[in-house]
């Protein structure tokens, strides 16, 4: 399988690639995750103008709407795109918290968002519906059986 390299994929949010999805082979299209790249897209280093810039532009283009838009991922592509500043940006992975202990739909949504904090993790839960938070669970590779194991209890 094919991966899908990092730091090519940032730069071509930074440097507004909308053709970045269009030319990833079969495997690499299979394997793109909008969710993990509007994760890392989110979180920018740079000062405050930039990480503002980076959050409210993801937030505005791409997190509105997200869950309607599954179906699209060349669309959810070029979201991202339009969100690059024209330079590159160091984007930082943030480790969620830890010590905090989460039923199945929080680990879920901390795997999706790793930089969550716990009302951050609450919010999603009581923003999202369960079939957002299923579709969610299959985007994130979950089979039919996981995905009945993670709304047990709720």
């Amino acid at each position: 399988m094919s991966k899908i390299n990092l730091t090519q994929m940032l730069n071509a949010i930074d440097n507004n690639d909308l053709e970045f999805y269009n030319n990833l082979n079969e495997d690499q299209k299979k394997e793109f995750s909008p969710w993990v790249a509007m994760r890392f897209a989110s979180s920018a280093a740079g000062g405050n103008v930039v990480s503002s810039f980076y959050l409210m532009m993801v937030n505005e283009l791409v997190n509105k709407n997200f869950n309607d838009l599954y179906k699209y991922p060349a669309l959810q592509w070029k979201l991202l795109a339009c969100c690059g500043a024209g330079q590159k940006i160091y984007h930082p992975w943030i480790k969620p918290p830890k010590g905090v202990k989460k039923n199945k739909l929080e680990s879920l949504i901390s795997k999706t968002y790793p930089g969550a904090n716990y009302d951050e993790i609450q919010m999603m839960l009581e923003l999202n519906t369960d079939a957002e938070l299923k579709q969610l669970a299959k985007e994130m590779g979950y089979d039919d059986k996981e995905i009945k194991d993670l709304f047990k209890g709720k």
